[in-house]
């Protein structure tokens, strides 16, 4: 389980800096994931492609946590 729960706080962390690069800067959220010791490669992924961007769950039966 601490794995599962390190990965989806990762997730949050990340969907946040997604928000801060929109609402305030690039170098803002990148500084962000940086201080939260999350790879950056997390959001510059997701700023180059946006279509790959996961937007809804992939499993096929929603986590029940």
């Amino acid at each position: 389980m601490p794995q599962r729960r390190r990965d989806e706080d990762t997730a949050v962390t990340a969907e946040y800096a997604f928000f801060l690069a929109e609402t305030r800067g690039l170098r803002f959220a990148l500084d962000y994931l940086d201080n939260c010791h999350i790879p950056r490669d997390v959001l510059l992924r997701s700023v180059e492609a946006p279509e790959r961007r996961r937007r809804i769950e992939r499993r096929r039966t929603p986590r029940n946590d």
